[in-house]
């Protein structure tokens, strides 16, 4: 049986959610966020010729991050591996600590990064980690031991808050990248990606916080993807072995990790036709009598 994951949420998110494209407000911000630009390192890879070009934007995932010196993106990060794969050129724009709000911020004031994505044929977003892990990572103390975490009731309060708070704006600000990301190149494939817990079940209060807010952001993210017609890239399915998938005491995955994602993201690029039927109403009905026939004949 094929891993189901990304199917069924997306396929609950296109029936059962009423998520139309959010317009994006692509005003500009006199605000300090008005100065992200992507590094000219990471662009550098990037040769005259643009046959076919993947652009990645996300945050320290995208990057590569701890799997080289963190100057520049790794190599060893998945959307080399993904375009390697496919004979395609890589731009990987990932920026650490990143959160869905700053992907958004750059796309609407950095002209660079548009031009990057107007010019590619494949764009990859993994974006959305840091928005809820970071109020997670901000209650532990410097070095402590993971597994022996406990709040106070107090600090899982304000966490809880802080998460859903986190969650929703995953939901908004996604909704708002693809559409711009649509805006800008009306003819890229567009893949996103899901998020993964990085906690082992040994950590388990943060285990346990991850898992339930992860399960409750990829729903919002399945249905921004299936509302604007874009595949969803498996992490959350892909990544479940931390002590192989997850660097130690880190969060970002290993270089085998990083091999899982680009397969991932393979996996829905062959999906991408579905998801684009996906968000006519005639494609939803042609899905889901394909799925029932599936499930009736015993295939799934």
């Amino acid at each position: 049986m094929p891993a189901l994951g990304p199917w069924f949420t997306a396929l609950g998110a296109m029936v059962f959610i009423s998520h139309p494209i959010v317009q994006p407000d692509v005003s500009s911000s006199p605000n300090g966020a008005a100065d992200i630009h992507v590094t000219s390192a990471a662009r550098a890879g990037l040769a005259p010729q643009r046959t076919h070009v993947l652009v990645a934007l996300g945050d320290s995932i995208t990057f590569g991050y701890n799997l080289g010196n963190n100057r520049e993106p790794s190599p060893l990060a998945f959307p080399y591996l993904f375009a390697k794969k496919e004979g395609w050129r890589a731009v990987d724009l990932g920026v650490p600590g990143w959160t869905s709000g700053d992907l958004l911020q750059a796309l609407k004031t950095d002209t660079a990064l548009r031009s990057e994505v107007a010019a590619a044929q494949v764009v990859t977003v993994d974006i959305g980690s840091n928005d809820l892990l970071l109020p997670a990572l901000a209650m532990l103390p410097k070095g402590a031991d993971w597994a022996r975490v406990t709040p106070t009731s107090s600090q899982a309060a304000t966490l809880s808050s802080e998460l859903a708070q986190g969650i929703q704006d995953v939901r908004s600000n996604l909704a708002s990248i693809l559409g711009l990301l649509h805006r800008y190149n009306p003819r890229a494939t567009v893949i996103v990606y899901d998020l993964y817990n990085p906690f082992p079940a040994s950590d388990p209060w943060l285990h346990r916080t991850a898992e339930a807010a992860i399960v409750a952001a990829n729903a919002a993210i399945a249905a921004d993807a299936v509302s604007a017609g874009d595949p969803v890239a498996d992490a959350y399915d892909t990544l479940t072995q931390p002590s192989d998938d997850i660097l130690p005491h880190d969060v970002h995955p290993t270089a085998l990790g990083q091999r899982l994602l680009a397969e991932a993201g393979e996996q829905a690029l062959a999906m991408a036709p579905m998801f684009q039927a996906a968000a006519t109403p005639q494609g939803q009905n042609a899905i889901l009598q394909w799925l029932g026939d599936q499930l009736a004949d015993g295939t799934w």
